[in-house]
C-alpha cells in the first residue's frame, strides 16, 4: 500500500515542478526575466554617455575657437639669445642700408628678418616700423616703400619651412606644416620686436606695428600681445577669416564646397582670427586704410575688424583695388597716409 502511496505521489510532483518552472519563464503574460529588464537601463546608459560625449566636445571646440591664445604667442616668442648671419644686401632707394640677419630665441625659435637703417651714429635713435606684409613678400616688405623718412623698417619671413608654393593634394599632406608657420607668426614678430628694442639706434618707446593685406591678423595679434608696440596700422585687411576667404577664394571652388573649405579654414586659423584681440591695443592708436574696390576684403570685414577695435582708432577709404607689391604707386600712397597718421599721433 505504502508502494502504491508513493506511485501515485511522484507523477504530481513532478507535474508541480514543472508547473513551477512554465510560471517562471518569460511569456507575454508573464513577469520580466532580470535581462530582459536591464535592456531599457543599458539604452539609457548609452545614450546618456553619447550625449555627455557630444557636450565634451562642443565645449572643448568651444574653448579652442574663444581662448586667449596671448600667452601662448608669448612663450613661444621666448627671449632673444643670439643675432648672427649679418649680411648686407643692399642699399634701399632712400639711401638706407639693407641688412639681413637671423634672430635666436631661447625656445629654438629662428626668423630672419631684414632691416633698412640710417648709418649708424653714436646716441642718435629714431622711431622704427616693423611691417609683415603677404608670404611671397616676406622679409622683402622693407624694401617696397620709396621714402620712410626719418623710420628705421623690419621686416620678416613668415616662419615657415615647407615647399613655397603647393597645389592640389599637396595642400592635405604639408596642412599641418602650414598651420604651424601661421601660428609661430605672431611670435616670430614679437621677437622681432624685441630686436628693435634693443638695437642702439632705435628709440623704444617708439615702435610701430604694419600689417599688410595677408599680414594683417599677425600684426593685430602681436601688437594685442606685446604691450610696448605704440600703435599699430592694418592696410587693406580686415576681420572675420571665415568669411574674408570665402569672399576672396569663393569663386575658385564649387559652391557647395566653398562653404565647407571657408568653415574649416577659419576653424584652423581660429587663434589667429583678428577681431578677437582687436579690442585689446586701446589705448594705443589704430589706423586701418581700405580699398573701395577691393577683389579680397569685403566691406563686411573691414566692418568687423573696425567695430571690433576701440578708440583711438581711424578709419581711411581710398579709391582702387586691393594693395599688389609690384604696384608701386599704390604702394606709396598707403606708405605716405601711414607716415601722416604716425607723425600726428606722435609715432615718429
Amino acid at each position: 500500500m505504502r508502494e502504491r502511496f508513493r506511485n501515485t505521489m511522484l507523477p504530481a510532483v513532478r507535474d508541480w515542478r514543472s508547473v513551477s518552472r512554465i510560471e517562471k519563464c518569460p511569456s507575454g503574460g508573464g513577469q520580466d526575466s532580470p535581462s530582459s529588464r536591464e535592456r531599457p537601463t543599458r539604452g539609457r546608459r548609452a545614450a546618456f554617455l553619447v550625449v555627455l560625449g557630444l557636450a565634451v566636445v562642443a565645449a572643448a571646440l568651444w574653448r579652442y575657437r574663444t581662448l586667449d591664445y596671448r600667452p601662448a604667442f608669448s612663450r613661444a616668442a621666448g627671449t632673444l639669445v643670439a643675432v648672427r648671419d649679418s649680411t648686407l644686401v643692399g642699399t634701399a632707394a632712400d639711401g638706407k642700408a639693407l641688412t639681413d640677419v637671423t634672430l635666436v630665441s631661447a625656445t629654438g625659435l629662428e626668423v630672419r628678418l631684414r632691416s633698412r637703417a640710417f648709418p649708424r651714429r653714436d646716441g642718435e635713435r629714431h622711431p622704427a616700423v616693423l611691417m609683415i606684409g603677404g608670404f611671397a613678400t616676406g622679409r622683402k616688405a622693407a624694401d617696397l616703400p620709396h621714402a620712410t623718412e626719418n623710420l628705421i623698417i623690419a621686416s620678416i619671413d613668415y616662419p615657415y619651412d615647407g615647399p613655397p608654393q603647393l597645389r592640389g593634394r599637396e595642400w592635405l599632406r604639408h596642412l599641418g606644416d602650414v598651420r604651424r608657420g601661421l601660428l609661430r607668426t605672431p611670435s616670430a614678430l614679437l621677437l622681432a620686436a624685441q630686436y628693435l628694442y634693443t638695437r642702439e639706434d632705435v628709440d623704444p618707446s617708439r615702435v610701430s606695428i604694419v600689417g599688410v593685406s595677408l599680414g594683417v591678423p599677425f600684426a593685430v595679434a602681436a601688437a594685442a600681445t606685446d604691450r610696448r608696440l605704440s600703435g599699430a596700422a592694418y592696410l587693406h585687411g580686415g576681420g572675420d577669416i571665415r568669411r574674408l576667404y570665402e569672399y576672396a577664394y569663393g569663386s575658385r571652388t564649387p559652391d557647395w564646397l566653398t562653404p565647407i573649405l571657408s568653415w574649416t579654414v577659419s576653424w584652423l586659423t581660429a587663434p589667429l582670427e583678428p577681431t578677437k584681440y582687436a579690442g585689446e591695443i586701446a589705448p594705443r592708436p589704430t589706423l586701418q586704410i581700405n580699398a573701395t574696390r577691393d577683389d579680397f576684403i569685403p566691406r563686411a570685414c573691414v566692418t568687423a575688424l573696425y567695430d571690433a577695435t576701440r578708440e583711438p582708432k581711424r578709419l581711411l577709404w581710398i579709391d582702387g583695388g586691393h594693395v599688389d607689391a609690384s604696384e608701386a604707386e599704390i604702394v606709396e600712397s598707403l606708405m605716405r597716409l601711414t607716415l601722416d597718421w604716425m607723425a600726428e599721433e606722435g609715432l615718429r
